[in-house]
Parts: C-alpha cells; structure tokens; sequence
C-alpha cells in the first residue's frame, strides 16, 4: 500500500506467509518507521485478512475455515481459522443485506517504538455501495481503533476502481509452477 503521513509519502508492506506476519513502513521509501512481526501481528494480520474478505472478496467466505451464527436479523459471529490462529469477527448489515461494519478484537496498534503491537479492537464501517462490474459493494470505508482514550479512525479508504481474476500475466508476474 502506498499511502501519505502528513503528506509524506509511506510505503506499507504487510506480508502474511505460512503462520507469520509482518509489516514494514518506510517514509519516502527510505526510513524505516516499523519493522514489526510476532505472535501479536501474526493473530493482527489474521483479522486483516479476513476482513479483506468480507469487504472485497465475499467469494471466499464459503470456507470451512469459517464458522457463523446469528446474533440477530442484521448481524452474525464469525469466527475464522487460519493455521494456528482463530479470530472472531462481528459482521453487521443493513436491511438490504450490505455488510456495513466489521469489528473484531485481537488486530494491532503499532508500540510507540514501532517494532511491536499492542492488542486493541477494530473496526471498518462501510458505506457508499456501488457497482464495480457485476458486484456491488462499499465503495467507502474507515479503519477505527478502538482504543483506551476513546474510539479513533486512523484510516480512510475509498475504492475507485476493482478488477476481479486478473490473470498474473496482466500483472506482470509468472504463473506459480
């Protein structure tokens, strides 16, 4: 992700392979602002990718890795197993079926020192449904600590454009072997 700080340009690096985690934020591309992994980002990342899911990629939540029940009419427990880490997520719609939040417990706040993270709950509301081909979803979303000192969004996000199956050619990788 290529992203601003104070309109610095900061490049973010989540990567996720096997059961570990990590991220690194470099400012200008350059200096190093977090260089984080561990059993914390590990279960963060967890929740990350399963939010990924339910906002961009609803296809893959037929896994058997994931489990739901009804709250009620409008919301559903969720809860996701990826290797060795199990998160719980609760999935809230509206009355047209839209998912409209997110909130989990378990994904990480960076440390002031950068190099760790401190578990906290999270949040992505989403709004601003629209057609990006044959699928409608949020265009509009917010990432929200919910932290100690009171609920803040640090991140806001909007979907301008969405390609589903892109093939690794027009990518411009190769196919795994």
């Amino acid at each position: 992700m290529n992203a601003t700080l104070f309109g610095i340009p900061v490049e973010v690096s989540h990567r996720f392979v096997g059961p570990s985690a990590t991220m690194r934020v470099k400012l200008v591309g350059l200096f190093p602002l977090v260089n984080a992994g561990g059993p914390i980002m590990d279960k963060a990342e967890t929740v990350t990718l399963f939010n990924d899911w339910c906002v961009v990629a609803s296809g893959a939540l037929i896994s058997p890795n994931i489990t739901w029940r009804e709250i009620d009419a409008h919301t559903v427990n969720a809860t996701f197993t990826n290797l060795a880490h199990t998160v719980c997520a609760v999935l809230t719609f509206n009355a047209a079926g839209e998912l409209i939040d997110f909130v989990a417990d378990g994904r990480g706040a960076v440390s002031a020192d950068g190099k760790s993270f401190v578990e906290m709950r999270w949040s992505t509301p989403l709004c601003d449904y629209r057609a990006f081909g044959a699928h409608r979803m949020a265009s509009h979303g917010d990432g929200v600590w919910d932290a100690a000192a009171g609920k803040f969004s640090y991140l806001e996000f909007d979907i301008d454009d969405l390609e589903f199956n892109v093939s690794t050619t027009a990518l411009g990788t190769k196919p795994a072997k």
